[in-house]
């Protein structure tokens, strides 16, 4: 559980948590809202301890592992594998002391502590978190500074859900990942879902649905039962209940007070004006209406131009001799909006390079409609805009022939108004990067939008914005997004890039979900397969106990293969150097050994008999 009880947190002066107060049960999944920069973040920190309180506490049970994803790597030569596994520091510790021990029975207790935390099928754990997060079995043994760093923050996330946790801590867990991995993530935080708290920061309508049986709404520090939907609607309702309630109350002041002020000077009603005068004072103090912050995006809509905007022969591109995509066979018409499914490195970006005409094809032929005015967003954009500019600025020097009020009103477009437009952008927020981007490449009111994972860091309200800002536009869309509602909501053809080609998916996006579950579902059997080639295959009467002894006698392989091991390891130093103290440890781990073995043939037996 998490009990926070009137905390206060203030930043250069200002308040950016109020007096919250707040209780969170244990094993509950709380998905954490509200506007960039209101102090979700701030919560996370605060929780790890990282910052202190200005005033307030924060209980949690006592020796509970507090974990999120840290954003820092100390040893980038580390192996990826090795890596995720010094997470479990408690493993790292046993099996150092299991290396450095030399008294057989102390040797057997660590073995059984081992044991006891899953730490002899460590490596396939962590290897299967990977594998969901989209490494291959190769990268596992790769350094991470072979990583670009949207790779490496993978890794970290990998780190930490391979960690031992009580409390999981995640903010925008789902940023940096492909749609592919986004679902793998959903999917692995259900199975884990009433087995720890998890709290998780996110901007996806999908993930809070999904997912989340509470919401904190901040800065208000309200919780809601239920998931984002619920919350919206429950929200709503009450908001709409307390304008009622403020409008009542303020009319019965407005009649009290009117009362007042006509009759406290005359002395025959004095008493009834004093009477109205407490009724004043001890009138219910109510909360005053969150105030919601509205952000509203226009495309400025282009000329029309040729029905067809772009279209691909048997086109094939690549990098240097490697090729990405082959047998590329596209047309792009005025009014499609597409989406590009498929796992990051099968050619979505190349893609959409070859789209925006960044990227040349090796063979084939592209045809551009005359005139053609493509806008291309890619996140990676953002972070070469001049910082030490603002946006007005940078818009006036590619809009040299517009005058100031309509640089300002292209701005404005994207939600930055005065204000906003002539801050340096070394001080915006990554929501308003991204709003400035889009307001620069649509400058010349294009005929096709490609937008590459554009709502990395737009909060729900600026998604929305975005959504019904795409829906009202009048030219093509082409989305490479992780998010399943924005997809959903935009989208009304799909192309799957997969396999060096780029293909049309014919169901819908509920459709695909599927087949990828499908996929993971039997590559995950296939490798059970390999794993267990079998004795245990036999019709079995009872398969609860089936199971149950199975993965006993799983257990019992990795303990025997490990003692095998290191009564190897031992019988090595006998030889070299015969003491009484390497006896002793042989003796006890043959001993062990042998009393391994005999429980496995039990159970092996036992199995049979089923």
């Amino acid at each position: 559980m998490i009990d926070i009880r009137n905390l206060t947190y203030s930043i250069g002066g200002r308040v950016l948590l109020d007096s919250l107060s707040f209780y969170i049960q244990s094993n509950s999944t709380v998905g954490i809202v509200g506007a960039n920069g209101c102090g979700k973040s701030t919560l996370f920190h605060l929780i790890l301890n990282d910052i202190a309180p200005d005033q307030g506490i924060i209980i949690k049970p006592n020796a509970s592992k507090v974990v999120t994803v840290r954003q820092e790597i100390v040893d980038n030569s580390v192996k990826l594998l090795d890596f995720v596994l010094q997470a479990d520091q408690n493993l790292m510790e046993l099996r150092r002391a299991s290396e450095e021990e030399h008294d057989g029975m102390k040797l057997a207790e660590i073995f059984e502590s081992i044991e006891a935390i899953d730490g002899f099928n460590a490596e396939i754990r962590a290897a299967t978190i990977l594998s969901g997060l989209g490494f291959s079995n190769d990268d596992s043994q790769k350094p991470l500074k072979d990583f670009s760093g949207g790779w490496q923050i993978r890794a970290a996330l990998g780190a930490t859900l391979f960690a031992p946790s009580d409390i999981l801590l995640l903010d925008e867990p789902s940023n940096h990942l492909d749609f592919e991995t986004s679902l793998w993530l959903k999917n692995h935080l259900q199975r884990i879902h009433g087995k720890k708290t998890v709290l998780i920061i996110s901007h996806e309508r999908d993930f809070l649905n999904t997912l989340c049986d509470k919401i904190l709404h901040l800065p208000s520090g309200n919780l809601y039962s239920g998931n984002y939907d619920t919350f919206i609607e429950t929200r709503a309702n009450q908001q709409q209940a307390l304008a009622k309630r403020i409008e009542k109350q303020e009319t019965t002041r407005k009649h009290l007070q009117a009362f007042i002020d006509r009759f406290r000077a005359k002395a025959t009603k004095a008493a009834q004006a004093q009477s109205r005068m407490k009724m004043l004072e001890k009138m219910e103090k109510l909360p005053t209406l969150d105030r919601d912050y509205t952000v509203r995006f226009s495309f400025p809509n282009p000329k029309a131009i040729d029905r067809q905007l772009i279209h691909i022969k048997k086109g094939v591109a690549g990098y240097g001799n490697h090729i990405v995509l082959k047998d590329l066979n596209l047309k792009i018409n005025g009014d499609d909006r597409i989406a590009l499914l498929g796992a990051n490195g099968n050619g979505k970006s190349t893609l959409v390079k070859i789209l925006s005409n960044r990227l040349a094809l090796f063979e084939g032929s592209i045809e551009f409609a005359k005139k053609l005015q493509v806008a291309y967003f890619s996140q990676h954009l953002t972070d070469e805009l001049a910082i030490d500019k603002t946006p007005f600025e940078i818009l006036s020097t590619v809009l040299l022939d517009r005058n100031e009020t309509q640089v300002r009103t292209q701005l404005a477009r994207f939600g930055l108004m005065q204000q906003k437009s002539d801050t340096r952008v070394q001080n915006l927020s990554g929501g308003e990067k991204t709003r400035l981007l889009l307001a620069i490449i649509t400058r010349q009111a294009p005929h096709i939008l490609i937008l590459d994972e554009p709502t990395n860091h737009l909060d729900i309200e600026a998604k929305d914005a975005l959504i019904e800002a795409l829906n009202e536009y009048e030219g093509a869309v082409v989305l490479v997004s992780h998010d399943f509602y924005l997809i959903e909501s935009v989208c009304e053809q799909l192309f799957l890039v997969k396999n060096q080609l780029c293909q049309t998916f014919t169901g819908d996006l509920e459709d695909y979900v599927e087949v990828v579950l499908a996929e993971k579902k039997e590559m995950k059997k296939s490798e059970g397969v390999i794993k267990n080639t079998s004795k245990y295959s036999p019709p079995l009467k009872d398969e609860k106990k089936r199971k149950q002894i199975e993965k006993e006698l799983e257990k019992l392989e990795k303990i025997i293969i490990n003692l095998t091991q290191r009564k190897k390891e031992i019988e090595e130093k006998l030889n070299k150097n015969c003491t009484q103290e390497t006896l002793l440890a042989f003796n006890v781990t043959s001993e062990d050994l042998v009393r391994r073995e005999q429980k496995w043939f039990e159970l092996s037996k036992s199995l049979e008999n089923l």
